[in-house]
């Protein structure tokens, strides 16, 4: 794209509403550099909401009897995105082909939640909705047709969207841009921060009954290809691969230049939905084990909602027998740690997750 090309539809977005540059991209993590919860993912199949890169979960609809699948964080070393600032992607592979074409409800993708809050500022639920576009850096081992989709559980008729978007050639990155209808439903939630739409990147299943393109009634259909869309191939293809990373969600009918945020930016504002380590302290006195003491800490930042606090681990050699979690709100959450037989006096050290994804 020439700088003219880039400055037209800056202004076109400007004029629609849309931001300059900083906040304009509404996507969390969207180059796929923040990991927290480790850089890969194996035996993804019938198990839905699995995250590898922040953010972006594993999806699926249906359930495959042989098809099993990667996600990974992997360093791009492609000349475009490389050239965008890219330097990541969350890469899929095929490592058990299905063996069939799918069938009944099967699909498999990449799903990312947003929050209901997060719709506000696009006039979502009003008759002033604004135009937006979704934008993605993209390289496939099979140059085909697949699909992009959003659902809106947030109107009392579940609203839908099913796109085909076109992989020109086979392993060689390239940016697809899709510009998102308005449609006017109202909404009938104000839980601000609880799903507002999800978005989904459809690698392979069965083609909807919906009209393609079109803002719909979700129906019984669930997530799948949009309508008149084939089978890609993926789910039954071993070693098949699909890297996605830049995606950009703004304002306007036009794509522009990706905006970039720091990575301390990024960790922070994925951190409002998974922590990976929480670590509460505690002061331990006394001369014998089975003692109890309290411990507590200030997640860094609000999280979206109570998260669920995973197992604790001793941070501290073998300085107590077990440590349970109480009260955890979106700002703190606190511990009882019980010495073991080997404690000695000074501080103990416990660690633990908080999820609160969506």
């Amino acid at each position: 794209m020439t700088k003219a090309a880039e400055l037209a539809n800056l202004i076109g977005n400007i004029n629609a509403g849309g931001g300059t540059g900083q906040n304009k991209n509404y996507i969390i993590n969207s180059a796929m550099r923040v990991a927290q919860r480790g850089t890969s993912t194996t035996g993804l199949k019938n198990t839905g909401g699995v995250y590898t890169i922040d953010r972006f979960s594993y999806r699926r609809n249906g359930t495959w009897t042989n098809f099993d699948a990667k996600h990974e964080q992997v360093t791009i070393t492609d000349s475009l995105p490389v050239s965008k600032g890219l330097h990541n992607a969350l890469k899929v592979t095929c490592t058990t082909a299905e063996g069939s074409v799918p069938s009944g409800t099967e699909c498999t993708g990449i799903g990312y939640y947003t929050e209901l809050q997060d719709l506000y500022r696009f006039g979502v639920g009003t008759a002033n909705m604004k135009t937006m576009t979704i934008s993605f850096y993209v390289k496939a081992s099979i140059a085909t047709t697949y699909g992009f989709s959003i659902q809106a559980p947030i109107h009392s008729d579940h609203q839908a969207i099913d796109i085909p978007f076109t992989v020109s050639s086979a392993n060689t990155y390239e940016r697809i841009s899709i510009t998102l209808p308005t449609y006017n439903v109202a909404l009938n939630t104000t839980t601000d921060n609880d799903i507002g739409w999800r978005l989904f990147w459809c690698l392979d299943g069965v083609a909807s009954s919906r009209t393609a393109s079109a803002w719909n009634n979700l129906g019984s259909d669930g997530f799948l290809l949009p309508n008149g869309v084939s089978a890609t191939g993926f789910s039954n293809t071993l070693n098949a691969t699909f890297e996605i990373t830049g995606v950009q969600l703004e304002v306007g009918q036009n794509p522009t230049e990706l905006e970039h945020k720091s990575f301390a930016a990024e960790l922070a504002l994925c951190q409002r939905y998974y922590l990976k380590e929480a670590e509460f302290k505690a002061n331990l006195f006394g001369t014998s084990s089975g003692q109890r003491t309290g411990g507590s800490i200030s997640f860094p930042v609000t999280m979206r909602a109570t998260p669920t606090i995973g197992s604790t681990t001793d941070d501290s050699g073998t300085q107590f027998s077990s440590a349970s979690v109480t009260g955890p709100t979106v700002n703190c959450v606190r511990a009882i740690f019980v010495t073991g037989s080997s404690f000695t006096n000074g501080e103990a050290f416990a660690k633990a997750s908080a999820d609160a994804e969506m």
